[in-house]
């Protein structure tokens, strides 16, 4: 017994020095820059409407007409979740007449709302909608991205809790890193979640799009740290996806900020904000 409870307690320390110094070190960072950035929610549909909510201390448009997805074909958008046309729409304005070598889509949540509702039928034993099956998987905007716009671009969907959005730009820069002459496309996107999840969920927002135009560069530089070694005094944005506290701290022009999860602190280091 206890030579098994010494080889077990040698495992898990190696376990924790891998963690510690490969996967996830006290401090790493990423660099990139910054060409283009678009976002889109109901009732915020352009920068002056962004701004203004901002000043409102993120205080939501209230009936509101559905956002615009002009650039969506007709017949596909039928069949789309309302989540998934935010984030085509911003991916397609965004990648017209730009040269996009890969594709990131980030969402906490996904396509849930149509998952639970898939979920209902089965219980009330209804059949399941073949073809909302086929969109109630994660990657459903990224393929209907390159469906919509006719573009065999790679793409990747990612999910990782809290920090999702700084993990979709962690695989971004990791990508610029290997091919400095690309350019990246970033969608960030999500909608609170439904019933019965309701009463997991903290943060207050309504369903949005974010994107982001990235290439190789040092403009920005993202610093990680483990939560223990956060300072904070520096700027929080819990309340908020970390995809919309960042774009709330971008159009406010601040070029230090800090954005937390449960488990590290984001530091943001930007040269120049440029809205």
């Amino acid at each position: 017994m206890i030579m098994h409870y010494n080889i077990d307690r040698t495992v898990r320390k190696l376990i924790n020095n891998i963690i510690n110094d490969v996967i996830a070190p006290p401090m790493s960072s990423i660099q990139f820059n910054l060409q283009r950035l678009n976002a889109l929610s109901p009732g915020l549909e352009n920068t002056e409407a962004w701004e203004n909510w901002c000043q409102k201390n993120h205080a939501w448009p209230a009936d509101v007409p559905v956002p615009r997805t002009d650039a969506i074909p007709a017949m596909m958008k039928r069949r789309m979740s309302p989540i998934s046309k935010l984030a085509v729409q911003v991916a397609t304005e965004l990648s017209r007449d730009e040269h996009i070598d890969f594709v990131v889509f980030s969402s906490r949540h996904g396509e849930l709302q149509r998952t639970v509702t898939l979920l209902k039928d089965i219980q009330l034993g209804e059949p399941a909608s073949p073809t909302a099956f086929s969109q109630s998987v994660h990657n459903t905007a990224a393929g209907l991205f390159t469906i919509a716009t006719k573009t065999p671009v790679p793409a990747t969907s990612l999910a990782a809790g809290e920090d999702t959005f700084h993990c979709a730009l962690t695989e971004a820069a990791i990508y610029l890193s290997e091919h400095p002459e690309h350019r990246v496309l970033v969608i960030d996107f999500d909608a609170p979640v439904p019933e019965p999840y309701g009463e997991f969920e903290q943060q207050v927002f309504k369903p949005y799009a974010l994107g982001l135009l990235l290439t190789k560069g040092d403009d920005i530089c993202i610093e990680r740290r483990p939560i223990h070694d956060a300072n904070a005094t520096h700027t929080q944005e819990k309340d908020l996806p970390q995809g919309l506290a960042f774009y709330s701290q971008w159009l406010d022009q601040r070029t230090h900020f800090e954005i937390e999860s449960a488990r590290q602190s984001w530091r943001w280091h930007i040269k120049q904000v440029e809205k």
